[in-house]
């Protein structure tokens, strides 16, 4: 009996199997299929086929967050041995929920399934991929002061929408995925309806209203019809026919008084076989010039920018390809030149980016063109961002960032978006206030360096000289970490190694380099400058030494900054400046007291204790707060600095697990005075934290308990802000839910 039990399960899991594999075929349906394929694993979990089947549908509707859990579930379980795009799929969520450190890691690890073919698309994918992490990081940091909005539930519904296009200031063309070809409870009802369709919408006072379906003769029965755009003499329009395989051509249409002509083929621009898509129109120098992305013969990658030139009938000639500066071996898509500015937009997932597609933009004159630049968060996210056009000072753009109107996942759809371009677009984090939003940096040091063996809490050597000393020990450190493992341990352990030094020890350095001039620009304006410096040690010595310890390290910071550039700080350190500004400094010593306690002491088993990123990550002393205040104000002497309480958190960021309601916030007050925390304000719903009620005497720990009851919609990212009786009395921490 239990024999044929089992046998109705496999026959039900097959079935259920066999129903998600039929909506992708025949549909193109993700979400539809990850649903049988959910099904299908709740009856028996182990098998990692349909498992995987599971992750690529999950992948293939855009829900990242459970794609990512899948492929890593997949990876742990089988190492790559069958199913090798599982590492890689896992390290490309990773990057699309943003996680643009992990996600490099993952990268590096997946390489090795890729390395026997180096010049083969994955390998080269994954390597271009690892670079395009580390741009990242630096692209989210430098945010625009940009307000992007939702254009609102009329224009945009739970299915999808794309590519706006303004005809005027009040007019808006739009493609959407209007007919649901599913009723709730996923049966299918009637395919003939599931065609992507163009759309009018007209803006009546701060918001955007969907009047209608364009008439048939465009919205041709039978065919996706999509990427509408007008010429500027607002007499022919232009968009995309595609078949059901979609095999794409770009037609045309006259509009004259009021009335549509007879759709026509562009003639000299598509190609049998082959899609032509994505029309966008402009002038340039009094002729017309369409511009598209193609995979036609001749091209670089796999769609690329092209665009064509009309001749002196008006007639468009032969396409000529943007060139290998635009063009990559990936996709390049939805172009649109500018022509007031002379730069032509496009997205592309290929450049150095945030997430899949990103919006690039390229000056040119139609005969070369410049280095694409990334247009920048929050022009672009860690999703898909594409369809970038302008008309006046109104963006629109196409993704499906977190915020989109969706039943299928936070990412799974895409909506139109909008935003008004300012006169000039600064990014921020331009001055040493606004560096203050990016602290802490971070600076790490070899074990027991700088002065071994010493109790003195000064040092001669500065901090240039001590990371130049630890990286030398770069291939030691891969050694001693890496010894006694094989196979892919000892790859994973050299990675490790590898990561602890790109990741932390040399960034450290670059964001110092990146630091230093800021603070001096400060300085020679007049601003009297602060500098809390927070110091840890790794747990191999007593808590008093190490409080010595970290106290040379931050010595080397100062006399790094005492001789940066021939000295060209140390008259605001030694209080000689001209110009009366000053540099002080408030040194917070952790020592061991705050260190992680799960790092091994042991002094023999140096692997962990002193090799170990663990342990590694512990040596650090960190700039973790800025004050600046003009000369001509009054300001605190060092003398009543040093009376101040002085409120410090272990952790940079406040990072919660997904389903998490309950975190111990460790804090001390590291100054001397006693210490209060008036209130605790969030940014969002859903948090509660517990304050004591009395003061918190110098030098004490403490634990503050924050709770989390989320909501329906819960956030990815929130703030608290701490009121204090210390300087400044503001102490803002971001919360992370992940």
């Amino acid at each position: 009996m239990l024999l044929g039990v089992i046998n109705i399960s496999a026959q039900n899991q097959k079935q259920l199997v066999k129903t998600g594999d039929k909506l992708i075929a025949e549909y193109g349906d993700f979400y539809g299929a990850s649903i049988w394929y959910k099904q299908a694993l709740d009856l028996d979990s182990t098998y990692l086929d349909i498992a995987f089947k599971y992750a690529e549908a999950l992948r293939g509707y855009n829900d990242y967050a459970k794609a990512e859990a899948k492929y890593y579930y997949i990876f742990r379980k089988d190492r790559g041995r069958n199913f090798p795009m599982a590492p890689y799929w896992h390290a490309t969520m990773q990057k699309y929920n943003g996680k643009y450190s992990d996600a490099k890691k993952s990268f590096k690890r997946a390489k090795r399934y890729f390395s026997r073919d180096r010049k083969g698309y994955y390998y080269l994918k994954i390597m271009n991929e690892i670079k395009s992490c580390e741009a990242a990081i630096e692209i989210r940091r430098d945010s625009l002061p940009l307000d992007i909005k939702n254009l609102g539930n009329s224009i945009n519904t739970y299915s999808s929408e794309l590519g706006g296009t303004l005809l005027n200031d009040t007019t808006v063309i739009f493609s959407s995925l209007r007919d649901e070809k599913m009723k709730d409870d996923y049966v299918v009802v009637d395919t003939s309806l599931y065609l992507v369709r163009l759309f009018k919408g007209s803006k009546q006072g701060d918001n955007w209203k969907s009047d209608e379906k364009l008439e048939e003769k465009i919205n041709e029965p039978n065919y996706h019809i999509a990427n509408g755009c007008l010429n500027p003499s607002g007499t022919t329009f232009y968009y995309t026919r595609c078949d059901r395989n979609f095999l794409c051509k770009i037609f045309a249409i006259d509009y004259d008084n009021g009335e549509w002509k007879t759709p026509r083929e562009v003639n000299k621009v598509n190609i049998e076989g082959y899609t032509t898509t994505q029309p966008s129109i402009a002038e340039v120098d009094g002729k017309q010039m369409l511009f598209f992305s193609s995979n036609r013969p001749g091209g670089i990658g796999q769609m690329d920018i092209w665009y064509a030139r009309t001749d002196v009938n008006g007639n468009f000639m032969a396409p000529a390809n943007a060139g290998n500066v635009i063009n990559t071996i990936e996709d390049e898509i939805t172009p649109f030149y500018n022509a007031q500015d002379t730069v032509l937009n496009f997205s592309s997932n290929w450049h150095y980016g945030l997430g899949g597609f990103d919006v690039f933009k390229s000056k040119t004159d139609l005969l070369k063109f410049e280095k694409p630049e990334n247009m920048g968060f929050p022009i672009n996210t860690s999703t898909n961002d594409f369809y970038y056009n302008i008309r006046n000072k109104t963006a629109l753009i196409t993704s499906n960032r977190i915020g989109s109107f969706t039943k299928k996942g936070e990412t799974c759809c895409n909506d139109i978006w909008e935003y008004q371009i300012p006169d000039t677009v600064k990014p921020l984090y331009t001055t040493l206030e606004e560096l203050n939003r990016y602290l802490p940096v971070r600076l790490y040091f070899h074990n027991d360096n700088p002065n071994p063996r010493s109790r003195d809490t000064l040092t001669e050597f500065n901090y240039l000289e001590t990371y130049k000393g630890y990286t030398r020990l770069y291939n030691e450190y891969k050694r001693e970490f890496s010894k006694g493992l094989k196979g892919e341990d000892k790859e994973d352990a050299l990675l490790e190694i590898e990561d602890l030094f790109s990741e932390k020890i040399d960034k450290g350095l670059s964001d110092l380099k990146l630091f230093t001039p800021l603070l001096i620009k400060e300085l020679d304006a007049g601003k009297t400058i602060t500098l809390t410096i927070k110091g840890f040690a790794s747990p191999l010595s007593k808590s008093d030494y190490n409080v010595n310890l970290t106290l040379r390290r931050v010595s080397s910071l100062i006399n790094y900054l005492s001789q940066y550039n021939n000295g060209q700080i140390l008259p605001y350190i030694n209080g000689t400046a001209e110009n009366g500004a000053k540099l002080e400094f408030i040194k917070v010593p952790f020592g061991e007291y705050q260190s992680v306690k799960n790092i091994s002491d042991d002094i023999k088993d140096k692997r962990n204790s002193v090799y170990s990123p663990g342990a590694a990550v512990e040596r650090k002393i960190e700039i973790i707060a800025i004050q600046a205040s003009d000369t001509n104000q009054t300001a605190l002497d060092g003398s009543e600095l040093e009376k101040l309480p002085l409120l410090t958190f272990r952790d940079s960021i406040i990072e919660l697990e997904l389903g998490q309601t309950e975190k111990q916030l460790k804090i001390i007050n590291n100054g001397d005075a006693p210490l209060k925390i008036f209130s605790a304000t969030f940014s969002c719903p859903g948090f509660t934290i517990d304050l004591p009620a009395l003061e918190i005497p110098r030098m004490e720990p403490l634990n503050l308990r924050l709770t989390f009851n989320p909501t329906e919609h819960a956030p990815k990212t929130c703030t608290v802000e701490f009121l204090t009786n210390t300087i400044p009395n503001k102490i803002v921490k971001q919360i992370i839910i992940e």
